[in-house]
């Protein structure tokens, strides 16, 4: 029998779970016999057997006083529902023959794309799908989503099917997942029209990073792929075309250019597929020999590598660009575990009353899914400002540093099991040294000194290492015996030596080898150096105070590394070494090994 609405009093069918006029759930009710005898005469117009007598007649015209006491509005007049003579009605809004197919009014036209209104949106719910819904009911009764008002963006074609109105023939899911959804095709004559979700359409952020066009370009060239197997090519897309799901999936927005490829080169959709990373990424193009340069993995391709490839027509398979595309996103994304063995010292020396220096070391390792990884922090600070101010500085410096990676970065990867990917890390390390100098910066304030530090700090994740840098600290990567220096001096000796002024030797004996340029505490918005290393198993990372290398060079270091395997034993005859020499200044090193698990 029907359901009524407790809430508005509305007569719904027997089935619907949501009222038809106000979307309230429908409560289960058992009705009396009574209650049930009186509601069928009422909808089907059919009198009752007389009673007996005038009262009973009485009692009997009139609704059950339960009913009346719950449901006061079952004393209205009651509608017939009727399903064959509503959906025979005419159409509620005037203008009959200007819907499209009797159904779908043309509300606005934009360059090859339309938007309508759903003039009949309770034959499907856009929610849920079901199409038991019947003509007038303003909400679901399946789901209880509003239906009216229902738009939808979409294209008019004539002749053979392009565009959407070709996305409406694939059937392959693979396809599909990369291709708009499509809602609805309807024909009018000779004219299709093939109709898509109105989706709230945010543009992208231009110009997208490298990695974001690498992902974009795999997922293209991934669906010229299954769209060539199937005799269509993909033609021209812009960026407006283009939409990023949450899980950072590619799908169209639009496929305009969709067309049966009957004979057109493959090589035709790469080179669309070019000039929109291009246009994603502000790439100019650059014309050079193609003897100038290889383009090879270890190379780290960018995407102007990529796109010359594509122009010059050494790369045309588009299933081979979405394999490079996958293992250059691997590179950036994905770091091999490494094993880190390290050792951490620090020394007043020879000279200095107090050690102004601060060292932090942190490693981290995690098997999940007997899959391992491995994430490390080496920080070396080195203080300025004397008594009560240099310590805390580089103290502070490390506390700063450490809550930001630990708070934005470990604790979210290894919660939700993120990828490492090197444009996190670059951005981590930039903010760590930022709080790093806050911090210094607050208590500088605190106290009315002049207190600041230098900042080394390398942050690594399996094979990728990622360094930032403030003042003379230093970060080297030790590679097959050889010491190389990554980071860059911020003092007056390395601008000297840009100029030309002294030569790389004169640093170590000029007067004024101690005057750094840039520091934490300085001024708020800090310069920070950023690098990125990818290490290999047997590479090493040392990190020192300039009271270590001012005093042992880079090839003496090297050396004593060398004849020490243990990475502690191997700090501490650095210390000795440095000393050794004078000992001028504190003295602070860490020295990490990095072995295949």
């Amino acid at each position: 029998m029907p359901r009524v609405c407790q809430s508005c009093g509305a007569l719904n069918r027997d089935n619907a779970r949501y009222c038809l006029r106000c979307a309230q759930p429908l409560a289960v009710e058992r009705s009396s016999t009574d209650d049930t005898d009186w509601l069928a005469a009422q909808l089907l117009g059919v009198s009752p057997d007389p009673p007996s007598d005038v009262s009973a007649a009485s009692e009997q015209s009139a609704p059950p006083r339960e009913m009346l006491a719950v449901f006061p509005s079952v004393a209205a007049p009651l509608m017939r529902l009727d399903k064959e003579s509503a959906m025979d009605a005419p159409p509620a809004v005037p203008g009959t023959s200007s819907l499209f197919a009797g159904r779908y009014e043309i509300v606005a036209v934009s360059d090859t794309m339309v938007e309508a209104l759903d003039r009949q949106p309770w034959r499907r719910c856009w929610s849920c799908g079901t199409t038991v819904n019947e003509p007038g009911e303003a909400f679901c009764t399946q789901c209880g989503a509003a239906l009216d008002g229902r738009r939808y963006r979409g294209q008019i074609t004539t002749g053979a099917p392009t565009g959407l109105a070709l996305v409406a023939q694939i059937t392959d899911p693979a396809t599909l997942a990369f291709l708009p959804p499509i809602w609805d095709q309807v024909s009018d004559g000779d004219r299709t029209l093939t109709l898509i979700p109105a989706t709230p359409q945010t543009s992208l952020t231009l110009p997208l990073s490298e990695i974001e066009a690498f992902v974009i370009g795999r997922d293209l060239a991934r669906l010229m792929t299954l769209l060539h197997d199937q005799g269509f090519v993909l033609g021209a897309i812009e960026p407006d075309d283009l939409e990023i799901a949450p899980t950072h999936a590619t799908r169209l927005r639009n496929a305009r250019g969709l067309r049966r490829a009957e004979g057109e080169p493959a090589t035709t959709d790469l080179l669309h597929l070019a000039t929109l990373l291009e246009a994603l990424t502000a790439t100019p193009r650059t014309t050079r020999r193609l003897d100038e340069e290889e383009i090879t993995l270890n190379a780290a391709p960018t995407i102007a590598d990529i796109l010359r490839e594509i122009r010059t027509g050494r790369l045309t398979d588009p299933a081979e660009l979405a394999q490079r595309l996958d293992l250059i996103i691997a590179y950036h994304t994905a770091p091999s575990p490494l094993r880190v063995r390290f050792g951490a010292a620090t020394d007043t020396g020879r000279v200095r009353d107090l050690n102004e220096d601060s060292l932090l070391a942190l490693d981290l390792r995690l098997i999940r899914h007997n899959q391992p990884r491995s994430w490390s922090l080496f920080i070396v600070a080195d203080g300025m400002g004397g008594h009560s101010a240099g310590e805390v500085a580089s103290d502070l410096a490390l506390r700063g540093a450490l809550e930001i990676v630990q708070r934005e970065y470990l604790a979210p990867t290894v919660d939700a099991d993120a990828p490492d990917k090197e444009e996190t890390l670059r951005d981590v390390v930039r903010r760590a040294v930022l709080q790093a100098n806050e911090y210094v910066m607050r208590e500088a304030r605190n106290r009315g000194n002049d207190m600041g530090t230098t900042i080394t700090l390398a942050l690594v994740a399996g094979d990728r290492a990622v360094i930032g840098n403030v003042g003379d600290s230093r970060t080297y990567l030790l590679r097959e015996g050889k010491l190389r220096r990554v980071s860059r001096d911020h003092s007056l000796v390395q601008r000297l030596v840009d100029l030309g002024q002294i030569t790389p030797d004169e640093v170590y004996t000029h007067p004024q080898r101690n005057a750094v340029l840039r520091s934490l505490g300085d001024k708020s918005n800090v310069d920070s150096d950023i690098f990125v290393e990818r290490l290999r198993p047997g590479d090493a990372l040392l990190l020192a105070s300039d009271g270590l290398w001012e005093m042992v060079r880079d090839e003496r270091m090297a050396d004593i590394i060398a004849a020490n395997p243990d990475p502690q034993a191997a700090c501490k005859a650095l210390i000795d070494a440095a000393n050794a020499a004078g000992g001028d200044d504190n003295i602070t090193v860490i020295l990490a090994l990095f072995e295949s698990y």
